[in-house]
């Protein structure tokens, strides 16, 4: 049900504020816009701060490279 909630709402133009963990991935590939630039910086960020991936991987649907 959450699933069909969050992609209706990102087809509406709405993203989540906050998600489940097990939905986290869905919420965050819902901010498109501009070929997902937002998510492009997040994971340049976590690149840049976090290179080995050990503070909270997968948090907000930002993975470590």
């Amino acid at each position: 049900m959450i699933e069909a909630l969050i992609r209706d709402a990102g087809a509406a133009g709405f993203g989540q504020y906050r998600a489940h963990l097990s939905a986290m991935d869905l919420a965050a590939s819902q901010y498109d816009f501009n070929d997902h630039a937002a998510m492009r910086l997040s994971r340049t960020i976590k690149a840049a701060l976090d290179p080995n991936g050990i503070l909270s991987p997968g948090k907000q649907g930002i993975w470590p490279t």
